[in-house]
């Protein structure tokens, strides 16, 4: 199967990602990771070992020192591989999930799950399944979608946010670029305006660092607005996505930004994934033994 990865999947017009909502994990208390955070990685990451050996992949990794694993609905991620996984019942992927150590507290889906139709069955299998959040990965739009299409989505995202915080459940949104530039403003600032902060939580793709935005500062300037972040570095030189301490990624002041700012405990997730023939699991290695030895 050819490797393509999620941002070339979803395209450059998607846009990504309360407090008593962010129930405090049990798991917090014996993690050295920064301010004892525990670490959560993305299935999207580790996809085909995942698919290939659920449980086997849950263990490998929660023997690293990863606490959570963010789920990829497989319903909505069925084009991406995910297909084999939805034949195990919500209840039962929560039980071996949980009986390796980790939990799943966020789940990335398709607008389509979140939206219409598709949201009641949605919210009843989060439930099962154990989440606190339903993450949509990115907007149906064209790349050349107007402001008022972006209006109107933003607008049915509000709809859906309110339905799932009356079912005890937190809807945000995950963002793969910063821009477009429409009317002279980018997008993702625009949005911020158009999403109902007491409905949609954001979740931040760090990889936004690419397209030389600050993203400090957008977790500085957004302070309270973000539930989770999606962690990867940078290497300028060769263009790509690095394990986290082998980029331009200020990491110390990342992360105490990101902290004053609410994040909630569960929100440091790793989106990291290999090309052949890597370790599709190295980059998760390294990067956790990066973050701790920052001493925060």
């Amino acid at each position: 199967m050819q490797k393509i990865s999620r941002r070339q999947f979803l395209g450059t017009a998607a846009m990504g990602a309360v407090a008593a909502s962010y129930l405090p994990l049990d798991s917090c208390t014996k993690v050295t990771t920064p301010f004892k955070w525990p670490l959560s990685f993305q299935s999207w990451g580790v996809r085909e070992q995942i698919v290939n050996d659920f449980d086997g992949t849950l263990h490998k990794l929660g023997a690293v020192g990863y606490k959570g694993v963010e789920m990829c609905s497989p319903k909505g991620y069925e084009w991406a591989g995910f297909a084999p996984l939805i034949k195990i019942e919500a209840s039962d992927m929560r039980k071996r999930i949980e009986d390796a150590g980790l939990f799943c507290k966020s789940c990335h889906m398709q607008q389509r799950e979140v939206v219409g139709d598709g949201l009641p069955g949605t919210i009843e299998w989060a439930k099962k399944l154990g989440l606190h959040v339903l993450v949509i990965a990115s907007a149906a739009l064209a790349e050349d979608a107007t402001l008022d299409d972006w209006k109107k989505v933003a607008e049915e995202f509000n709809k859906s946010g309110e339905v799932i915080k009356k079912a005890g459940l937190q809807l945000a949104y995950h963002n793969h670029t910063i821009g477009p530039e429409l009317n002279g403003e980018q997008l993702y600032d625009i949005l911020m305006r158009l999403f109902d902060p007491s409905l949609i939580k954001m979740q931040f793709q760090i990889a936004c660092i690419s397209e030389g935005f600050d993203v400090i500062e957008y977790i500085a300037k957004y302070s309270g607005r973000f539930i989770s972040l999606h962690m990867h570095d940078w290497d300028p030189v060769n263009k790509k996505i690095v394990p986290l301490g082998k980029g331009v990624v200020d990491w110390k002041k990342l992360l105490t930004t990101a902290k004053a700012g609410g994040i909630a405990d569960y929100g440091m997730i790793l989106e990291l994934e290999s090309q052949p023939p890597d370790d599709p699991f190295e980059a998760l290695v390294v990067s956790y033994e990066y973050l701790n030895t920052l001493g925060l």
